[in-house]
């Protein structure tokens, strides 16, 4: 191949004959080339890189997240103390339920400033939901006034067991039992194995990630069949107990459905946010990777949604127990005993004034 040789700001260069000395080469993709670069950074760093890669990014983080983490701890105080004052009977339960918000934010917070934190925080933060609805179970039966209550209220009632997560076929052949002893203690264990479980799969997966971080990043999907194995049976169990209660006069989906956004923030946004990582492929923003830096978001996220959660929770507990109460029509419900109660008070009225109707006429015809 014919060379020719060209000055350019006193080095040579060589070129091929048949490209021109004249013409700009194409540019290749840096958007591409910062994607690939970022992918070499570490997907578990240690605070100085960390900190290095966000300066000075990371004081503003920080200084936000702090103020905002001790606004969600001073709303579960007041929470708390509302519900020492209305919910008297059930504080136990609501104490441990409140906890979730508080909780799952100051594991937010540290994985901010520490992102190797990431992988415990998310096992604490799954672990105290579940156990925050097993505690709601629990308040759900205490306010019924227990088992043997519910058992002599709903006498001859089946249990509605066609709800989600179980509504559709082919769950529409699973059997409806009575209300009984029973039946409730199975919903009882269903409920209850959700924490257990949950709590022996994120044991194994700590344990593979203390190992090696290598293995468990490789090996961390094949643990979800199990964990959604054990959700979905619990949340459906709740769920038929919330349809017993609501029967009963309560109405606690609100409550409900307050636990269950903060299961869906740190199950649900938290693997959607783990597959973006590898699904988005745009320009390296900062000097971490992708993994780190979706993380970083998520979690920035989640604070703020744990202070809007915790403003909603406040307000629900704020309340006594019986102005949450729903009345409910007696079509095809249950009778319960203060409708007895009411019908004997009735008659005994109607008896009354039937008596002192007929006490007046013997009056008049004397």
């Amino acid at each position: 191949m014919d060379l020719y040789s060209e000055a350019s700001s006193g080095t040579r260069s060589l070129t091929p004959r048949h490209i021109s000395a004249d013409k700009v080469l194409p540019e290749i993709n840096n958007a591409i080339n910062s994607t690939l670069l970022c992918h070499k950074y570490s997907n578990n760093p240690e605070f100085a890189s960390y900190y290095s890669a966000l300066h000075p990014y990371a004081w503003v983080l920080w200084g936000c997240g702090l103020p905002l983490l001790i606004v969600i701890w001073i709303l579960y105080a007041i929470s708390l103390r509302s519900a020492m004052r209305h919910w008297r009977d059930f504080v136990s339960y609501i104490a441990v339920i409140l906890s979730v918000y508080p909780i799952v934010a100051t594991g937010a917070f540290i994985t901010i400033v520490l992102p190797r934190f990431r992988i415990p925080a998310e096992a604490i933060s799954q672990q105290i939901v579940t156990v925050a609805l097993f505690n709601f179970f629990r308040l759900l039966i205490a306010e019924c006034g227990g088992m043997d209550e519910i058992i002599r209220r709903t006498s001859g009632l089946h249990l509605e067991t066609r709800v989600l997560p179980c509504c559709c076929w082919p769950c529409c052949f699973i059997p409806r039992p009575m209300i009984t002893k029973k039946s409730l203690m199975g919903l009882h264990y269903l409920v209850l194995q959700m924490p257990v479980i949950q709590a022996i799969l994120y044991v194994i997966i700590l344990a593979i990630w203390a190992e090696d971080f290598n293995l468990y990043s490789r090996n961390f999907l094949y643990f979800q069949p199990f964990v959604a194995a054990s959700i979905l049976p619990g949340i459906w169990g709740i769920v038929m107990c919330v349809r017993t209660s609501t029967l009963l006069g309560l109405n606690p989906k609100a409550r409900f459905l307050s636990i269950q956004l903060a299961l869906i923030i740190v199950k649900l946004q938290v693997g959607i946010s783990k597959s973006l990582a590898d699904l988005i492929h745009g320009p390296c923003l900062v000097n971490l990777h992708p993994v780190v830096f979706v993380s970083l978001v998520q979690n920035c996220i989640m604070l703020v949604e744990m202070c809007l959660v915790s403003i909603w929770a406040w307000r629900l507990y704020s309340v006594p127990p019986e102005k949450v109460l729903k009345n409910v029509a007696t079509g095809k419900s249950i009778s319960t005993v203060d409708d007895h109660l009411r019908a004997i008070e009735v008659e005994t009225v109607k008896e009354g004034i039937d008596n002192k109707t007929f006490n007046n006429n013997v009056n008049i015809d004397d």
